[in-house]
């Protein structure tokens, strides 16, 4: 008896990082990114090309340069069920026994006479009534027979007026229900423009806080503007990053963006800061968008960086 031969595996080939190795944060922020590879850090040649020889301006941040945030909501179509499964679990129906045509003309001429009898003992009924008010009647005076029928003219009236009022109160009810209902959909629909008024007005503000870009919300003063500018200061180690291996980290931000990236040369008195200046230039959703590209890159060199874990 020949063993069976044992199966041929390959080694797992770690997913292909920054620095070689597997990680998850790694992967989940090149996911984001559309699976691009950032590849490496600038060097020097990079520096010197992406970042400007201008002064890097002020960093005092004005109230209207303010990014606006602006979070959508993808919608999840669902599926509809499939019901073929309970349509074929269904158990047939059982047919009725046809019906012969001599047993329909009987069953037929049963239910008239049926018919018919249950009409007479009506009509006899209503006669043996009839007779009888009239019995009723003739045994009354003139004077008792005229106050009867005057009873009943009453009654009539009567019927009559509360038929007609309870039609008004059934129409005044319906005429307050639209009132109503149109009142609510002037108040909702008020509400909500002023609902929107109010989410137009915020704005997200970027800030580097830790070892990324956080947004917070505040009010805009003044119109919104089409185009606007704001300035981030990041820690020096971070901007190769940014920048990428000849430029390509920067020209992914901005391609995702539509928003400009200029980074500033520091000032000669500040050349032993450790933060440098990033403007970054479009609208409100180019902005919110280009920061959030910038804390997908940065987590991803950030996750390349970290050593292997033991397992």
């Amino acid at each position: 008896v020949v063993p069976p031969s044992p199966k041929v595996t390959e080694p797992p080939t770690p997913s292909r990082g920054l620095s070689g190795f597997e990680d998850d944060d790694a992967d989940e922020a090149a996911a984001q990114l559309g699976g691009l590879d950032l590849g490496e850090e600038a060097d020097e040649e990079d520096f010197s090309q992406f970042i400007s020889e201008e002064a890097a301006p002020d960093v005092e941040q004005d109230d209207d340069d303010r990014a606006e945030g602006d979070e959508e909501e993808e919608d999840e179509d669902e599926d509809d069920d499939d019901d073929l499964g309970d349509f074929l679990s269904e158990k047939p129906k059982k047919k009725k026994p046809t019906e012969s045509k001599e047993d329909r003309d009987a069953r037929i001429k049963r239910e008239l006479e049926s018919r018919k009898i249950a009409q007479a003992a009506m009509e006899k009924e209503k006669e043996q009534k009839r007779k009888e008010h009239e019995e009723w009647l003739a045994a009354m005076s003139p004077e008792e027979r005229q106050r009867y029928q005057q009873e009943l003219e009453r009654k009539r009236r009567q019927d009559e007026e509360a038929q007609r009022e309870a039609e008004a109160e059934r129409e005044r009810r319906m005429m307050e229900e639209q009132r109503r209902k149109a009142g609510a959909s002037a108040a909702a629909g008020a509400a909500s423009q002023e609902d929107a008024k109010a989410k137009d007005r915020m704005e997200n503000r970027w800030s580097y806080v830790g070892d990324k870009l956080v947004a917070t919300q505040v009010e805009r003063k003044g119109p919104k503007k089409p185009v606007k500018e704001i300035k981030l200061k990041f820690p020096q180690r971070k901007i190769g990053a940014i920048i990428g291996k000849a430029g390509v980290n920067i020209r992914i931000i901005e391609g995702k963006s539509h928003a400009r990236l200029q980074i500033h040369k520091q000032k000669p008195a500040d050349g032993e800061a450790e933060d440098a200046l990033v403007t970054i230039k479009g609208s409100q959703e180019n902005i919110d968008v280009a920061c959030e590209t910038i804390n997908m890159v940065l987590e991803q060199f950030k996750a390349a960086r970290r050593p292997p874990q033991k397992k």
